[in-house]
């Protein structure tokens, strides 16, 4: 049985809370134990990958909390035209995106600078726009954990693919590994259309910075940050954080900020923005 203990855990907007129970999970076997013991224990059960679509407001997660640390790849089929990839949850966006742009093999290359997990970006079916792309649009197959704490083999169509959104945020079924199939392309035109779509993430969006990335969902194909320009909030800031200069659908984390100035300033956002359009904001990153 894995051991766990409690721990402090960190988002990439730098917001911090102490996990009641936590576990690396580094393996597949690691996951369906902690299911286990959150079914036999009556935990709450929180996995996080790499903390990039997190925002943590409360000082404590009770339950169990699972830092997703298993990463592995391997190709499980190939022919002349693609590859079949499978890919573990934990595998880190980042470095997946290079790997298989040096290796020709194309599907991701236009999500070059997504920060986080191959798990979360499926849970949340992460999208680049120009041109548009959804980080599940290649996979084929997948390894869940139900929520009786069994393994089941899925096809594509189970995950119910939409905007922002997958079957795993109703079901909060545990992601382990997942099939991707990619064709195979010129590594140079690979990179040119990575490099590209950074380029154009690095002009457009705050780089360096503690944020969480897109904090709201767009409205009816209108842009969140749009929305919240146009309401007079870029800059506004609550204690230590403020709305990026840049992208207003950004948050930003001086270093300083706490959770109670990070609730007010969301609910500002969404006062002045219901105020002037007559919309209501829904929150893209998972609330903690």
């Amino acid at each position: 049985m894995p051991k766990f203990k409690s721990q402090i855990i960190q988002t990439t907007l730098r917001t911090i809370a102490k996990a009641q129970y936590y576990l690396e999970a580094k393996s597949p076997d690691d996951f369906i134990e902690a299911k286990k013991i959150s079914l036999t224990k009556k935990f709450p059960l929180t996995i996080i990958g790499g903390g990039s679509n997190i925002a943590l407001i409360q000082k404590e997660i009770k339950g169990l909390v699972v830092k997703n640390a298993y990463i592995d790849k391997k190709v499980v089929a190939e022919t002349a035209d693609y590859v079949d990839l499978s890919v573990s949850s934990g595998y880190p966006v980042g470095l997946l995106i290079n790997e298989t742009v040096d290796a020709g093999w194309s599907g991701f290359e236009y999500h070059k600078g997504l920060p986080g997990t191959v798990g979360g970006a499926i849970y949340m079916n992460a999208k680049w726009t120009r041109p548009v792309s959804y980080f599940g649009d290649r996979l084929i197959s997948a390894n869940l954990v139900d929520a009786n704490g069994k393994v089941k083999c899925v096809d594509r169509n189970y995950f119910q693919f939409a905007y922002d959104s997958s079957i795993l945020q109703k079901t909060k079924e545990i992601l382990i590994e997942a099939v991707f199939r990619l064709p195979k392309e010129n590594p140079a035109v690979l990179r040119k259309r990575a490099e590209g779509a950074l380029a154009y993430r690095q002009a457009t969006q705050p780089m360096g910075v503690a944020t969480s990335g897109c904090f709201f969902q767009n409205i009816n194909g209108t842009s969140a940050g749009y929305l919240i320009d146009k309401a007079g909030l870029k800059g506004y800031s609550v204690g230590g954080f403020y709305v990026s200069d840049k992208h207003a659908n950004f948050i930003v984390n001086r270093g300083n900020g706490k959770a109670e100035d990070l609730i007010k300033l969301t609910a500002i956002i969404k006062e002045k923005v219901k105020e002037k359009f007559g919309v209501e904001m829904k929150e893209e990153v998972v609330v903690v």
